[in-house]
């Protein structure tokens, strides 16, 4: 099969699916715990909040980045998210900032923002671990609500680390105690 043709339907191997069906599962139960200690007021931790979206959109992008390792997934995932979420708390402080030495609104963001976009960009051949797509979606997806980014900036770092470590490193092990299960069977 050539990898350069556009395919819209591939069959995935069974024991693949299984893999999957497993993550699958794992991620649901922590959907469940999160939303059963939500439910209860257990989400706020030594003043911090599980923000739900930092936690649970860590493992979609662990998951997207299908070409690395599970090692390499997990550092790209949590550093990227990291740096995305601190760069979006310098934009708003940049802007801030900014705006108080006399430069207009739209000045301020455009003029933070550049620089925003230029070290997501130009800094990924050197440092990917750090300036990555991870970081780029991070960055954006705090910045909806950009009044909070900067009062939501420790919740948000401290719920991307839980995430990281609660569903990628969980998803990890599962997947590698199911395809040893699955060589050991082969074996015989």
């Amino acid at each position: 099969m050539e990898h350069n043709k556009l395919q819209f339907f591939n069959k995935p191997k069974k024991a693949k699916l299984m893999g999957l069906l497993l993550v699958f599962c794992w991620i649901i139960l922590w959907n469940v715990i999160y939303q059963l200690l939500h439910a209860k007021g257990w989400t706020h931790l030594g003043g911090l909040e599980i923000v739900n979206w930092s936690f649970f959109i860590s493992v979609t992008i662990f998951f997207m980045q299908e070409e690395l390792s599970y090692k390499e997934r997990f550092l790209t995932t949590l550093l990227g998210g990291a740096v995305g979420l601190l760069i979006a708390a310098g934009v708003v402080k940049g802007t801030v900032l900014l705006m108080g030495a006399g430069a207009s609104h739209a000045l301020g963001v455009s003029v933070m923002l550049i620089v925003a976009i230029a070290a997501l960009i130009l800094l990924q051949p050197v440092l990917p671990y750090l300036f990555n797509n991870v970081g780029f979606c991070y960055f954006i997806i705090s910045l909806i609500s950009s009044k909070d980014t900067i009062t939501n900036l420790p919740s948000n770092l401290f719920s991307l680390l839980l995430g990281s470590l609660i569903l990628n490193l969980g998803c990890s092990l599962i997947l590698n105690l199911y395809k040893k299960a699955m060589m050991k069977k082969a074996k015989g």
